[in-house]
């Protein structure tokens, strides 16, 4: 047979306490291995001040929800007050329905009772009471297509057919009478509106015909008037013209008078809309100050192109001396360069020997991945 053993209570406390030292050291583990927090660290204050917003926040969550449970409380109560008095006013609008149907809508007051009354085979009289021929209970009652009542309804249909007739008669006799009385009524109407029309034409007519008498009245007299003030404006206007032109000839601008010229602010002043021209001892100043103007202005030209050859000298000499300067400078760049060039290769050459050096001297023994492997493999 194959034994099997069984656990007993010291085999599982050992095996919890092997799997309790198990998740410790996997919990070590993850913070030593942690690069972060083995070379930065943990914050502290922040994580102080995160557990204080925490804890704020859960206790300010406690207290709504506590406030909520508070007015969800209320709200439940208020809800069943509501409730209670909304089934105490369904069942009271519920009797009073039924106390309205029992009084006023009771089954026997309705208008088709008779088709829904459950004794009606009780109160109906038996079909062969109206003809006087007896017969027996177990005797039949009705055939079919016979009309026992046929004699009476005949005489109501004929009746009924009277009735209708006369009252189409008279319907027809009243609705004649009052389409004419209407008919009278509209004539009436149309004949005063035509008499009040006719009357209003003949007063517009001789409001517009006393209207246009006035209007001729009143542009006659304008006409006469603008005639009267037109042969005052033309015999002005003459006698304007007329003053006028003896004003003109007489005039100084005509008989060019000299004197009417001179101003108030000095005798070299003359007033411009009433000068007349220089005389002949004013041409000859003129005419010599022109020629003095001239003069000093032919100096002053010749004096700036004299200036203006100065200066263009002087720029082609400045430019001559900055282009010999930038030779000077190009082969000085040149030179640096050259020299620059040769130190890099110097350089690159000491760098080849080292690199070399490093790789055959220093770094010949490389470590392999089996090297690394055997560190931070437990946290003992």
């Amino acid at each position: 047979m194959l034994k099997l053993q069984i656990a007993n209570e010291r085999d599982r406390k050992e095996a919890q306490n092997r799997e309790r030292r198990r998740q410790c050291e996997l919990e070590r583990r993850s913070r030593i291995f942690n690069a972060r927090n083995r070379k930065i660290g943990v914050d502290v204050p922040f994580l102080e001040r995160q557990i204080a917003e925490k804890n704020a926040e859960r206790d300010e969550q406690k207290r709504r929800d506590l406030a909520f449970a508070q007015q969800m409380i209320k709200d439940s109560n208020l809800a069943v007050v509501l409730e209670a008095r909304e089934l105490e006013e369904r069942r009271r609008i519920g009797v009073e329905i039924d106390a309205f149907r029992h009084n006023y809508q009771r089954m026997e007051d309705r208008r088709e009772y008779d088709l829904n009354d459950p004794e009606v085979l009780k109160k109906q009289l038996p079909p062969r009471a109206s003809d006087g021929d007896p017969v027996g209970m177990s005797s039949a009652q009705k055939f079919e297509g016979e009309d026992l009542n046929y004699e009476e309804r005949k005489k109501l249909m004929a009746s009924q057919k009277n009735a209708w007739l006369e009252q189409q008669v008279q319907e027809r006799k009243a609705a004649e009478e009052e389409r004419k009385k209407a008919e009278a009524a509209y004539m009436m109407a149309i004949k005063a509106r035509d008499a009040r029309a006719s009357e209003l034409d003949k007063l517009e007519q001789e409001c517009r015909y006393r209207l246009g008498q006035a209007n001729l009245r009143y542009n006659e007299a304008l006409a006469a008037e603008k005639k009267q003030l037109e042969q005052i404006i033309k015999e002005q206007e003459e006698a304007d013209n007329t003053a006028e032109i003896y004003n003109n000839l007489t005039s100084d601008m005509l008989t060019e008078n000299p004197d009417v010229a001179k101003s108030a602010f000095g005798k070299d002043r003359a007033i411009g809309f009433m000068y007349k021209g220089m005389n002949q001892e004013e041409l000859k100043k003129f005419y010599a100050a022109q020629k003095e103007q001239m003069a000093a202005a032919k100096a002053k030209r010749e004096a700036e192109e004299k200036m203006e050859a100065e200066w263009q000298a002087l720029a082609k000499s400045i430019q001559r001396e900055v282009a010999r300067q930038d030779i000077q400078d190009q082969r000085l760049r040149r030179e640096i360069a050259r020299q620059l060039m040769e130190e890099n290769q110097l350089m690159a050459l000491q760098q080849k020997e080292k690199e070399k050096y490093y790789k055959e001297v220093v770094y010949n023994n490389t470590p392999t991945d089996e090297y690394y492997a055997q560190f931070n493999t437990t946290t003992r």
